[in-house]
């Protein structure tokens, strides 16, 4: 198991930061009674900055 500082980070590209958001497209299931995540958008974007890019920056 991996300790959780041993876990990769996301960071902004542009500043660093780990605030990174992710558009996403949620399907309702009827059987679960919740919304399961069906696809992500390629786009991030930093809360901070407000950078948008196509990659983050993984930091272990």
């Amino acid at each position: 198991m991996v300790e959780p500082d041993q876990m990769p980070k996301l960071r902004c590209t542009s500043c660093g930061s780990a605030d990174i958001l992710r558009d996403a497209y949620a399907c309702w299931d009827e059987n679960a009674q919740q919304w399961v995540l069906h696809s992500c958008y390629d786009f991030f974007r930093c809360e901070v900055c407000d950078a948008e890019s196509k990659r983050v920056d993984f930091l272990i």
